[in-house]
């Protein structure tokens, strides 16, 4: 063969080929791989009730520390069921975030936990580093996407749900005792501003611009929560009572009896100065409850939950679930997610019935559940 039908042969062959995307291939052989994450625990014990031989537990048992035993207080009542808020739906994540498998099997969504200060996501594999620090003072948004938390230099700063495109939203900020809270559509912040002689200003900040409104009123609180239908904000003051205000800081009211110091009124003092999750429609309150003389702990934030409040009447209220709680996280649908004892998780509907009943695994065993993302 000369070297022209040579030439001639091989523009045959490369005529008949056809181009392979191994790019393509690569892409969507990742898509079916799920993602990873995790974080922290530290938690209290509270009690378990047993009720001809079927363990109920009963929310708002005070905390027990050392060998005070926990005492039900007489106020306790039944938690009723829910409608689910109708602006508490978290808006849809963008179109680049992959369908998400969960953290664990049988329980959808996936789940955050504060390991120390370092911020993690559970998932089926192990757990995946969001943060390396900032985890105390760590929020996730509704709609499972990003992260906000407070750097080392007192700004607020928001990652994507890997802790990744780190930006700073607002400088100046104050990170004890003012966590970033985020709005029900995952675009706003409510959060501290310094003031620059000591005090400061609450206020919301949009995410995309930067841009700092001050709250029209300014509760006396820190701990701030925002509830997920929009409406009411939660918080705790320097005294361990908790209140509620709308959305704006006005109409600001102290839950009555709890945290009172009149023994006639609250005779076990029942008390908080850690809120840890507000109900979509601002009517719950889950909170670190101290009773007697159990010390209050300092400003810093306690990422443990063994109590659930009616703000209204501030007594204590039940729940249909097995074991002492150290978490309760109220979801946008009116659904809860209540950790308990032995590491199980049940996520209640907004009818309290059971939807979900799990088991987390060993390695997230001494970590604070921090965040759950059904999404």
């Amino acid at each position: 063969m000369n070297d022209d039908e040579l030439r001639e042969s091989l523009a045959n062959l490369s005529d008949q080929a056809k181009p392979v995307d191994f790019l393509d291939r690569s892409l969507a052989r990742s898509k079916r791989i799920g993602r990873n994450q995790a974080i922290v625990r530290s938690a209290a014990v509270a009690c378990v009730l047993a009720v001809a031989g079927v363990f109920t537990w009963q929310l708002g048992l005070p905390a027990t520390q050392g060998n005070t035993p926990a005492v039900a207080p007489p106020s306790a009542v039944d938690l009723p069921s829910v409608s689910p808020s109708p602006t508490a739906t978290p808006s849809s994540p963008p179109s680049s975030t992959p369908a998400a498998v969960g953290s664990i099997v049988g329980l959808p969504g996936w789940l955050y936990y504060a390991d120390a200060d370092r911020l993690v996501r559970l998932t089926r594999s192990g757990t995946q580093t969001v943060l390396s620090a900032g985890a105390y003072n760590a929020n996730v948004s509704p709609d499972g996407t990003s992260v906000a938390f407070i750097d080392g230099d007192q700004h607020v700063v928001v990652a994507d749900r890997d802790g990744h495109d780190k930006r700073t939203v607002l400088r100046d900020s104050i990170d004890a005792g003012f966590e970033p809270a985020w709005s029900p559509d995952s675009q706003r912040l409510l959060v501290a501003k310094s003031a620059g002689d000591g005090g400061r200003t609450m206020g919301v900040v949009n995410v995309a611009s930067g841009a700092f409104t001050a709250l029209a009123h300014q509760p006396d609180g820190m701990h701030f929560l925002w509830s997920a239908g929009g409406h009411r904000l939660g918080y705790a003051t320097g005294e361990c009572r908790i209140g509620t205000a709308d959305a704006d800081g006005g109409n600001a009211r102290l839950v009555p009896v709890f945290g009172d110091l009149d023994s006639k009124s609250n005779p076990e003092l029942r008390r908080s100065c850690d809120p840890f999750s507000i109900s979509a429609d601002g009517k719950l309150m889950a909170v670190n409850q101290r009773t007697g003389d159990q010390p209050d702990g300092d400003i810093g934030r306690d990422v443990f939950a063994n109590a659930v409040v009616d703000v209204a009447t501030g007594a204590d209220v039940r729940l249909p679930v097995t074991g002492a709680v150290t978490a309760v996280l109220f979801q946008p649908d009116g659904g809860i997610l209540v950790r308990t004892e032995n590491n199980k998780l049940t996520l209640l509907g907004a009818d309290r019935t059971v939807k979900a009943q799990v088991t987390e695994p060993a390695n997230v065993r001494d970590m604070s559940l921090l965040g759950y993302s059904p999404s």
